[in-house]
């Protein structure tokens, strides 16, 4: 049996739902893209599997998941208000709580566990501190991007990164 791995977007609803559930926080486009990328390089090093399917990108303000960047661009700089694949909006608690539900059943509960770390550690940065993480020397990002060019960052380059990732790196 081949188990497909959850989409970009289900991963994307999940830290947005976690976001609001456990800490109140809201988050916006440039946030969220950043902590989908750190999401799949956490669960690579632990799991030796990437999040979900789709491909990361080296774009001008680091990783971006094209599919999710679709999906959230109309929100620009502003708290995105609602999850994507639902329309549940976020200020609406008990329907968030039950689509959360069916997002951790759909994307596993160790990749929720992961998700949930990441949110815990990263959710309360900007999005300009995650993009100064995510640009640093020797980060996926820093050897694929391009000026001018959408250049995949190969998941064996990220699961490389983050596997040498140590406590208190400030590399991301």
């Amino acid at each position: 049996m081949i188990v497909q791995l959850p989409g970009a977007n289900h991963i994307a609803d999940c830290i947005l739902a976690t976001a609001k559930l456990d800490s109140n926080i809201e988050l916006d486009h440039l946030q969220l893209n950043k902590l989908c990328y750190l999401v799949n390089g956490f669960t690579l090093r632990e799991r030796d599997k990437p999040a979900f399917h789709n491909e990361v990108e080296a774009w001008k303000f680091g990783p971006v998941v094209p599919e999710v960047y679709v999906s959230y661009r109309y929100y620009g700089d502003r708290p995105i208000t609602a999850l994507d694949l639902c329309r549940t909006n976020l200020n609406d608690t008990k329907n968030l709580k039950t689509r959360w539900s069916d997002l951790v059943e759909i994307i596993g509960k160790d990749v929720a566990a992961i998700l949930y770390g990441v949110v815990k550690e990263y959710g309360k940065y900007s999005g300009w501190d995650l993009v100064d993480m995510t640009h640093q020397k020797r980060t996926p990002w820093k050897k694929v991007y391009r000026p001018g060019h959408n250049n995949i960052i190969p998941t064996e380059e990220i699961k490389e990164f983050y596997r040498n990732l140590r406590p208190g790196d400030d590399r991301r």
